[in-house]
């Protein structure tokens, strides 16, 4: 009997066995993470995406020892180790690489091979690291001294380390051209404003107009791997809120924008439009709810967002919007007719004052009864500068509403919806109490969703506007 075949077939098998472990790491990842000194039995391997952290992969400890593999490569991003003990943070670009560390410092101690991307990211966070020690420490000094000259030259160190950082981060770029290292530092630069051309003559509106349109220069906000950090959702949300000019107009212009070129990947329009109806719905920004109602209107409304939206939540965004925007500032204030203590019908449309402050408080709420008294000790002052106030209890127990008014000697004009038959609170908007409007004489509304106790300086700033117009 000829046994070659089966003895062919037997190294032939064998060799695949060997094999075939190496052909799917290099179809997939494979890191091998050694930590020294270390108890732990389990780790996670897990990535950022904006503000969220998710897990990928979980392994076994064994002698301080982790290798997480997997069939299918890894979308590029900053990525973490968690175990009960220990977390640190490094890049996927490459997908099969070495580490090892030494707690407590995982920086300094790291040793990486098979990854020139996580070199270069370490490097980059060992010389952050000493550039902060140096920046605590003048500004320790800083805080300790009231020599302004001390302090001019305190400043001056501060600003020789920022540039310094910027120098760095410009080298480490350019050392790793097209790498997840270099993107992420591109996120991390701003805009280097050059000289205003003698031609120009307001140089601030240069400056502010070319750090603002070049913001986003060599930033791709479709990027997996920026997704997968929280600098990218950081960097968005610090270009809408300080560089952006704090107007809804501005911001929604700005917003359709940013949305415009996200559409190019279907991951980062959701991420974006998910975001920012957050963001804008929740804005304590008073004029920010037209953003709001802008991207629903736009974008939720017209069958965009329909693939992750469920229709039970376009629907609650379509009842939010339809309270939300007859309160526009602008806008004519919504109907009112209440009915005071005696049951007699008072209609907003017949005051006649100057300004007309909406205080809608409930007597059960803890805020309302701490505040209502401070507000009433300035009600008269306010009067004599053509102000009235109309103080709505927005509950529906007529003994607690008129014990409230006694217990505070409330004598502005009292007013109730006993039996909820005009549904004001919908058509103001009224989620949580206090809450405030302020009307101007033609019942238009100029400032809404106040502090209670702001209501006497923002009169005042409305009555100095007046004065200038």
């Amino acid at each position: 009997m000829n046994k070659t075949p089966f003895l062919s077939y037997f190294k032939f098998t064998f060799f695949c066995f060997l094999v075939l472990p190496q052909w799917l790491h290099a179809q997939g990842y494979a890191i091998d993470i050694k930590i020294n000194n270390t108890t732990d039995t389990v780790a996670y391997l897990g990535h950022h995406f904006a503000t969220n952290r998710y897990l990928d992969d979980t392994a076994k400890v064994v002698n301080g020892h982790v290798l997480f593999t997997g069939a299918q490569p890894l979308t590029s991003g900053i990525y973490f180790y968690y175990s009960p003990n220990y977390y640190f943070e490094f890049l996927i670009g490459e997908q099969q690489f070495n580490m090892e560390v030494t707690p407590p410092d995982f920086v300094e101690s790291a040793h990486i091979t098979h990854s020139p991307t996580n070199e270069g990211f370490y490097k980059l966070q060992a010389f952050t690291s000493s550039i902060r020690k140096q920046s605590k420490a003048l500004l320790n000094r800083y805080d300790s001294t009231n020599n302004e000259t001390e302090k001019v030259k305190l400043n001056e160190e501060l600003s020789k380390l920022n540039k310094q950082v910027v120098a760095y981060q410009k080298e480490l770029a350019k050392a790793y051209p097209g790498t997840m290292l270099e993107k992420i530092i591109r996120l991390m630069q701003t805009p280097e404003v050059p000289e205003a051309p003698d031609s120009v003559t307001d140089k601030k509106l240069f400056n502010y107009l070319y750090y603002k349109n070049h913001y986003w220069d060599n930033i791709d906000i479709t990027d997996p791997g920026l997704l997968r950090t929280p600098l990218l959702d950081a960097k968005i949300k610090e270009f809408l809120d300080d560089v952006v000019i704090q107007r809804s107009d501005s911001v929604i212009k700005e917003v359709d924008g940013l949305i415009a070129k996200a559409k190019r990947s279907h991951e980062a329009f959701r991420y974006l439009l998910i975001t920012l109806i957050n963001k804008y719905e929740a804005s304590p920004v008073i004029d920010f709810d037209k953003v709001f109602v802008h991207i629903v209107e736009t974008y939720y409304l017209t069958g965009q967002a329909d693939e992750w939206t469920t229709r039970e939540t376009l629907e609650k965004l379509r009842q939010r919007m339809n309270m939300i925007k007859p309160n526009f500032i602008g806008n004519d204030a919504p109907e009112l007719s209440l009915w005071d203590t005696l049951g007699n019908e008072v209609n907003l449309r017949d005051i006649n004052a100057r300004f007309t402050v909406l205080y809608f408080y409930d007597p059960d709420c803890g805020h309302c009864q701490r505040k209502t008294p401070v507000l009433y000790e300035q009600y008269p002052e306010l009067q004599s500068k053509g102000v009235e106030i109309l103080g709505i209890c927005t509950g529906t127990d007529e003994k607690k509403w008129k014990d409230f008014i006694k217990l505070n000697d409330l004598a502005w004009i009292n007013l109730a919806d006993l039996h909820s038959q005009t549904y004001v609170k919908y058509f103001y908007d009224v989620r949580s109490t206090p809450t405030v409007y302020i009307l101007d004489k033609d019942k238009k509304i100029v400032v809404k969703k106040i502090d209670a106790l702001d209501i006497p300086k923002v009169i005042d700033q409305l009555l100095e506007q007046e004065a200038h117009q």
